[in-house]
């Protein structure tokens, strides 16, 4: 089902939102922007969200229909919007700080390679964020790609830069048991 060598960005995205549910971090609903290429282009499915989310427990009542819709568990109260609208951050999330949390996310390999592509992910998704058209002073500002022995080691050292430092930009890396890490100077 899943490619055992990368992750996608959408399934960054969705363990991301997964896991600040199943951990009580969310207020509310955790919207989620997902390329329709990311999924599906022409016959290519490229990543199944529809099962994916289903076998972690979260459906829709419109699955059937279409893959953008409202995800829900019925262990939880808050609920995974998915949807495909350009310009959004890849998730957004209020959380039980009061902040409101937005994240770029980023696919990328699980092994070490020799092209080094976790530098130049990275350092898109970064640029990206200090674009975005809206956010407010007080909102938490996140990088989020895959766990892998390179991307922590990355996310390591430029956690402590101090450029990085004073964007306030996180990086947080996901992984695939729906772990995170990243944000425990801000509680998560």
């Amino acid at each position: 089902m899943l490619p055992e060598d990368k992750m996608p960005e959408a399934e960054v995205t969705l363990r991301l939102a997964i896991s600040l549910i199943e951990n009580g971090h969310a207020v509310g609903d955790v919207q989620t922007a997902i390329d329709g290429a990311q999924v599906k282009t022409g016959n290519t499915i490229h990543f199944p969200i529809v099962e994916f989310l289903n076998a972690h427990g979260w459906e829709s009542p419109t699955q059937l229909v279409r893959w953008q819709a409202k995800y829900s568990n019925i262990k939880y109260v808050a609920s995974i919007i998915v949807h495909s609208s350009s310009g959004e951050e890849d998730l957004v999330a209020d959380l039980q700080s009061g902040q409101k949390l937005r994240v770029e996310s980023k696919k990328g390999p699980l092994n070490r390679s020799k092209s080094s592509q976790e530098y130049p992910l990275i350092r898109e998704a970064i640029g990206q964020l200090v674009t975005i058209e809206h956010a407010e002073p007080s909102d938490l500002l996140a990088v989020a790609v895959p766990k892998s022995e390179k991307f922590d080691a990355l996310a390591e050292q430029w956690r402590k830069r101090p450029l990085m430092k004073s964007t306030g930009i996180h990086i947080i890396t996901v992984g695939r048991d729906n772990s995170i890490s990243g944000l425990s100077d801000v509680g998560i």
